[in-house]
Order: C-alpha cells, then structure tokens, then sequence
C-alpha cells in the first residue's frame, strides 16, 4: 500500500513540474493549438506508464483518459474536423464511454448504462440544437422520447415486464402532443379530443390483446366519444363527421370478417 501510494506521489509530483515548465515556457512562446494537443497527449503517458508498472493501479486509467480526451477535442477543433456544433457531443461521449466501458467489461454492472445513456441523449439534443437540425418546437419531444425509450427496451427484453408499455406510451404521447402544439397544429378543441384519444386507446389495446377484455370497450368508447364531440366543436368538425362514418363502416366490415373466419373455423 505504501509502495502505491509512494508511486503516485512521484506521479502528481512529476505531473507539476512538466505543467509549471509548460507554464513558463508559455511565458516565452506562443503555444499553438496543436502543441498544447501534444503537451496533454504526452501528459497522459505519465499516468499510463504507472498503470503498466503496476497493473493494479487501474485507477490510473483514469486521468490518462481524461488528458487524452481533452487533447483529441484540442486536436480535432484545430484541424477543422470537430465544429462548434459538435463540441458539446464530443464531450458527452467522452464522459460517457467510461461507464460504457464498465458495462462491457462487467454486463452486471448495468447501472453504468444510465449515465451513459443520459450523457449521449443529453450531447446529441445539444449538437443537432446548435446545428440547427433539431428546432426548439421539438425539443421537449425529443426529451420525453428519450426517457420513453428505456422503458420500450425494458419490454423488449422481458415480455412480461408489460408495465413499462404504460410510462413510454404515456411519455410518447405527451411528447407528439407538444410538438404539434407547437407547431399550431393543434389548438383550441383539438387538445383535450387528443387527450381523450390518447386515453381510449390503451383500453382497445386490452381488448385486442385479449378478446375476453370487453369491458374495456365501455371506457373505450366512451372516451372515444367525448373526443369526438370536442372535435365537432373544432374547425375540423367539417372531416370529423364523414370520417367516423368510415371508421364505423371499417369496423363492421372488419367485425363481420372476423365473424366469417371465427365461423369457418
């Protein structure tokens, strides 16, 4: 132990006195861009040779990491490869694939995934904000996406965890129903028919699932129906009305279908 904590204190002592001769020598010349890229890339050697010295030492990997990081950002902001843009998501996959590496290195150690996953999501909102690829109307769609996302997979992976079908379904309609809002799609009326909607169809979605859920018609149709009323008070009341005549035909004709081939079989 003490022999670890002896190496590393030569390590930091070594670390201030290349960064106080950098410093002074700074005094003299101008230091370009890409020598201060080299000055950290060669400042994260110090704490590499430690860790090949003493395999142990994981820890550090550590600032190794972070100086090489940051010298890459240096590096490739100076060679016009990283734009202003993408600086911040350069930056969020750096903090972020540490914990990726943990997770690969121990698939037990799941947790790591979280603040990864919040790093890259966070980045890329920044980088297509700036870039002006992702405009501010959809900026809170692509939150509530993001978080629903996690609960989509939580599914995919167990079948029988359905519950989180609940929270991402939620999140994803909360999510549309922002962006057409601002977007002026939606307005006046349209915005509780929406809800309303919104509501029912988790209710059709137990029956399909299961055909002997028919109570969940009731409060289907029922929401359905108050939807449809709000939006004969919207100015699309003019479409409102021929189109849940055609949903009502389709449902006969997929209804009287599904009696035949019940029938048949």
């Amino acid at each position: 132990m003490e022999a670890k904590s002896g190496r590393q204190n030569v390590l930091w002592g070594v670390l201030l006195i290349y960064f106080g001769l950098v410093g002074l020598a700074e005094l003299y010349f101008t230091l370009s861009e890409w020598t201060w890229a080299g000055i950290l890339a060669l400042a994260g050697l110090f704490p590499l040779l430690l860790f090949l010295m003493d395999r142990s030492q994981v820890i550090m990997l550590l600032p190794t990491y972070i100086f090489w990081a940051v010298a890459g950002l240096i590096a490739l902001a100076a060679g016009g490869v990283l734009r202003d843009p993408w600086v911040a998501l350069y930056v969020f996959a750096a903090i972020a694939l540490p914990f990726i590496l943990v997770y690969a290195r121990d698939p037990s150690q799941w947790w790591a995934l979280i603040p990864a996953y919040v790093m890259i999501v966070v980045g890329t909102m920044v980088a297509l904000t700036d870039a002006g690829i992702m405009g501010d109307a959809f900026v809170a769609t692509y939150v509530l996406t993001a978080i629903a996302l996690p609960f989509i997979l939580v599914f995919l992976r167990d079948r029988e965890q359905w519950w989180a079908l609940i929270p991402a379904y939620v999140l994803i309609a909360v999510g549309a129903m922002v962006a057409l809002i601002e977007m002026g799609i939606f307005r006046d009326w349209i915005i509780p028919a929406y809800v309303m909607f919104t509501i029912a169809m988790p209710f059709f979605m137990a029956y399909l699932w299961n055909r002997e859920n028919r109570w969940a018609l009731i409060p289907g149709s029922i929401l359905m129906v108050i939807g449809a009323s709000m939006l004969l008070a919207s100015p699309l009341a003019k479409i409102v009305g021929p189109g849940l005549l055609i949903l009502a035909g389709l449902w006969i004709l997929l209804g009287r279908a599904g009696f035949r081939s019940g029938g048949a079989a």
